[in-house]
């Protein structure tokens, strides 16, 4: 389940609650934050080359 939908369903008054509670039920998240970050990382040094290579600041 997501974490808004439970956040609703059990009433937290915000996202941030149910997270600090219980976000260390929801395995993978760090994996899968990481994998994120690393495509995000990657993506950006390919566009930095790109531009440095076109002599485009």
């Amino acid at each position: 389940m997501n974490a808004k939908a439970l956040s609703t369903y059990m009433g937290h008054a915000n996202i941030g609650i149910t997270l600090d509670r219980y976000g260390h039920l929801m395995p993978g998240s760090e994996a899968e934050a990481a994998g994120l970050l690393d495509a995000y990382l990657t993506a950006q040094h390919a566009e930095a080359e790109e531009r440095a290579r076109a002599g485009v600041a």
